[in-house]
């Protein structure tokens, strides 16, 4: 099975995760209590990942400092799919993603090849997870609550999303 097929289905298989812990948790918690029930799960299914490791940022080959990632889940096999390269998660905890957010992930994804680990230079691809706030509008409107997420790649300095319908 080729590589992006490998990817989605990993992805898929966070969200599903996702999905459980918001569940049994429901609405309003901080985004570390999700994370830190996301991490179980991550245990529990045997998916090899790295929680708050610091990635270097750079800007005209200069470090501007440190910043930490949500997870990292560096190359493995799964029972259920296989990552060639590692793959960054970023978590949020909102009302809904934003571009804010998306930015975050296109700088981690634009440095992560200048540091010198493995672990992060050859990381390509990163994924939004946004366990959603319920009801932030006070509209009644039961459809803001769950799980949204979104895949994201970089080739050539070019920031794309990945459609998770393919």
């Amino acid at each position: 099975m080729n590589e992006k097929k490998q990817l989605l289905k990993c992805t898929q298989h966070i969200l599903k995760l996702a999905e459980e812990c918001y569940l049994d948790l429901g609405s309003d918690f901080k985004e570390d209590t999700y994370q830190k029930a996301l991490a179980i799960s991550f245990r529990q299914e045997k998916i090899k990942y790295l929680k708050e490791s610091n990635l270097e940022i750079f800007f005209k080959g200069e470090s501007l400092g440190l910043f930490r990632l949500d997870f990292l889940l560096p190359a493995q096999r799964n029972r259920k799919w296989q990552l060639k390269n590692p793959l960054i998660i970023e978590t949020k905890a909102t009302s809904q993603l934003n571009t804010d957010a998306r930015a975050q992930l296109k700088k981690y994804l634009l440095s992560a090849p200048r540091n010198s680990s493995e672990n992060f230079n050859k990381i390509r691809d990163g994924i939004l997870l946004n366990w959603k706030k319920g009801d932030p509008d006070g509209s009644g409107d039961e459809n803001v609550e769950g799980v949204e997420i979104e895949l994201w790649t970089m080739k050539s300095k070019k920031f794309s999303k990945i459609s998770l319908s393919d």
